[in-house]
């Protein structure tokens, strides 16, 4: 069973990786726009991911980073009203979008699963042939 601190280091190694930025970084003590833009993705993910607002900030600290809880909601708002105006402007919305690789994986799992209710269907076919002979 995966803890909740496994989960938000899933999230926050996921962030780093698109932000091209270490994971010790989000927790750096600077207001450098590339840090502070990843830093809101990882409350943004968290929050939406079912952890609450102190949950995240024990996470922050756990790593040397205290933050406040209106730090994390204005972090949460922030991305939000930049996923809106990108949304209104047309484009592609990067802020929750997926990578090649986990795309890949999801299309992979649902060839799996058609693959597997095809195969049933036919077994499901073939019994109700020998049945009713």
């Amino acid at each position: 069973m995966i803890t909740d601190v496994e989960r938000m280091d899933d999230i926050a190694r996921r962030v780093c990786y698109r932000q091209r930025i270490r994971k010790r970084d989000i927790f750096l003590n600077t207001r450098f726009a590339p840090v502070v833009s990843a830093r809101q993705h990882f409350f943004l993910l968290c929050y939406d991911d079912g952890f609450r607002v102190c949950e995240i900030q024990r996470y922050c600290e756990r790593y040397g980073f205290p933050v406040a809880f209106a730090t994390v909601m204005h972090g949460i708002n922030k991305i939000r009203e930049y996923e809106q105006a990108l949304i209104k402007a047309g484009k592609h919305n990067t802020v929750r979008a997926k990578s090649i690789r986990e795309r890949r994986e999801e299309d992979r799992e649902l060839m799996r699963l058609k693959q597997l209710e095809e195969h049933g269907e036919e077994l499901q076919l073939q019994g109700g042939i020998g049945d009713s002979l």
